[in-house]
Formats: C-alpha cells, sequence, structure tokens
C-alpha cells in the first residue's frame, strides 16, 4: 500500500513536471532571408534534409533579390536571421539598427573564383578603364559587390562618375546583357557559368580577389536583442548550418542536384564555405567605406559580431 502511494505521488510530480516545462520537441519557429546564389545552398539543404527540424527549429526560408533590402525584413520581424555583408552591417551600424552577425556563410578566395566581372560581347571592356561611359549591373546598389566594384574602379584610376552602375538582381542580368541594356555586370554563381557558357557574356575580371586575396563574403545577422534574447535558437542555427555545410561538402553528387532545384541549374564552383566571422574581415569593409564616403563615422567592428 505504501509503495503505491509513493508511486502515485511521484507520477504527480512527474505530471506537473512535464506541464511546467515545453516539450522537449517543440519547434521554434524562424524565419531566414538570402539573395539567390550558391554560398546559400546550406540553408536549402538544411531545410530540405531535416536538419533543421533535427535541431527543434521549423525554419522558413525566403529567397530576397536585392541584399539590401534584407536589414529591414529583420528590423520589421518579417526575418529573424538575413544575409549579410560587411558594408550592410557597417552602413546600418552607423544609423542604429542595432543588429549583429551571427554566423559565417562564404568567403572569396582567389584560389576559388565565385565572382567576376562579365561583358557582354560586342562591347570593348577588357580591364576597369574600358568601363568609363558604359552601363553596369550590379546586384544592389552599396551592396558587397557593389562597394568592392567602386574600391575596384578607384584602385584603377577610375572615377565612378564615369561609370553607370543600375541595379539588376543576378536573374535578370543574362537577359540584360543579351538585350542591350547593359553593357556588363557583377555576376556570382551560378549565374556568372550561365552568361558565359552560352556566350551571351565574356569574363573580364575577378575583381574582388583583386582587391584582396581573402575576402568575407557573406554572413547570417540578426538584430542584437533577439540575439540576447535567443541564445539557444541562435546556437541551434549554427549547428544545423554547420552539419549542412558538411553535408554538401560529403555528398557533392546529391549537393549539385539539390542546388539545381534550388537555383535552376547547378554551379560548376563550390563555394569556399566558411562559418567564421573575424574583426578583420569587417575592418577592410570600414576601410573601404571610409575610403569611398559611405561611412560617416568610425565603427567599432568588435561589437558587430555576436558571442
Amino acid at each position: 500500500m505504501v509503495s503505491r502511494r509513493i508511486l502515485v505521488v511521484l507520477g504527480m510530480f512527474a505530471l506537473c513536471a512535464l506541464a511546467a516545462s515545453p516539450a522537449s520537441s517543440e519547434q521554434t519557429k524562424i524565419a531566414v532571408g538570402h539573395p539567390p546564389a550558391v554560398d546559400f545552398l546550406p540553408v536549402f539543404v538544411a531545410k530540405e534534409n531535416g536538419i533543421f527540424e533535427k535541431h527543434n527549429l521549423d525554419v522558413t526560408v525566403t529567397r530576397i533579390p536585392i541584399a539590401s533590402n534584407i536589414p529591414a525584413a529583420i528590423v520589421s520581424g518579417s526575418l529573424q536571421i538575413g544575409m549579410g555583408t560587411g558594408p550592410i552591417l557597417l552602413q546600418t551600424a552607423e544609423g542604429g539598427l542595432d543588429l549583429v552577425a551571427i554566423g559565417g556563410v562564404s568567403r572569396f578566395l582567389k584560389t576559388n573564383s565565385i565572382v567576376s566581372l562579365v561583358a557582354r560581347p560586342g562591347v570593348k571592356i577588357e580591364n576597369a578603364g574600358d568601363l568609363r561611359g558604359k552601363k553596369v549591373g550590379v546586384p544592389g546598389l552599396n551592396s558587397m559587390l557593389h562597394v568592392l566594384f567602386q574600391q575596384w574602379l578607384v584602385n584603377n584610376k577610375v572615377q565612378l562618375a564615369q561609370v553607370t552602375m543600375i541595379e539588376t538582381p543576378f536573374p535578370q542580368m543574362k537577359d540584360l546583357l543579351k538585350g542591350g541594356t547593359l553593357d556588363a555586370a557583377i555576376a556570382i554563381e551560378p549565374f556568372r557559368s550561365r552568361i558565359v557558357g552560352d556566350g551571351t557574356g565574356v569574363k573580364v575580371a575577378d575583381y574582388a580577389t583583386e582587391i584582396q586575396s581573402d575576402i568575407l563574403a557573406a554572413f547570417w545577422m540578426a538584430k542584437a536583442d533577439w540575439v540576447k534574447a535567443n541564445p539557444q535558437t541562435v546556437r541551434a542555427f549554427r549547428e544545423a548550418y554547420a552539419e549542412a555545410i558538411d553535408w554538401c561538402l560529403k555528398n557533392p553528387a546529391e549537393a549539385k542536384s539539390l542546388e539545381a532545384k534550388f537555383l535552376g541549374a547547378p554551379s560548376p564552383v563550390v563555394p569556399s564555405y566558411s562559418t567564421e566571422v573575424r574583426p578583420a574581415d569587417l575592418e577592410l569593409f570600414a576601410r573601404i567605406g571610409k575610403d569611398l564616403g559611405l561611412l560617416r563615422q568610425p565603427v567599432d567592428v568588435t561589437k558587430l559580431i555576436a558571442k
């Protein structure tokens, strides 16, 4: 009789404990935004292969063609996590938006070119100087690729006012080159390969890595107060994303198949995936931002990287 009472009491305690704490399998809902580029394949893999679900995350993945629209989506709460770049993060910091980097996506390496300036045939563009008077498609004004392009022009003694830069989403670049609306464009994989592959354009320069041989291309960012309030969610996202990168590298054939589904066609180049974000990565863009007049005040980059 006594032992039965003990079992009843223990059972009541167990039920109370379950009622007082959420189930371990309960998933946290978050929305993640990214532009259409092969660098972000792991987020698609994590969604398709149940890796996010394994880490108790219910993730809505949203494609945002223009990267400069992502900060506003994060601040408004439409996204909890979004793709970021050095220029975007520094400019939003100067504007007081309080966003922080939470983990890397990929890097531009001289040994593994993934982005280039391409020009349409029939227009003589062989170097930076030939761009004077030309129209160039850039994927977002003041985006990272646009900022690096401007720095490349300056490094090559070309005045920015001599080149017309037109905001153009990656998927539209090929048609605009073919139709003559653009003379050249900044193309990333797999769009670069499509443009060059059928002769719509020719590669002129791997301009980004002419500035520096190793550049942080993209990372994930979120509101600082959200990161502070949701450390377990941030950790789960980092772990799931790292696992998805590992899966991509270990399963190249399957990754290519998902890449075709994700972007319409696989890229011949595997991005240089990297989850690391270092202060030096952001300091490069702080220097460029100052030189180009994009930043009015110094920014402490160490405060822009979440622990």
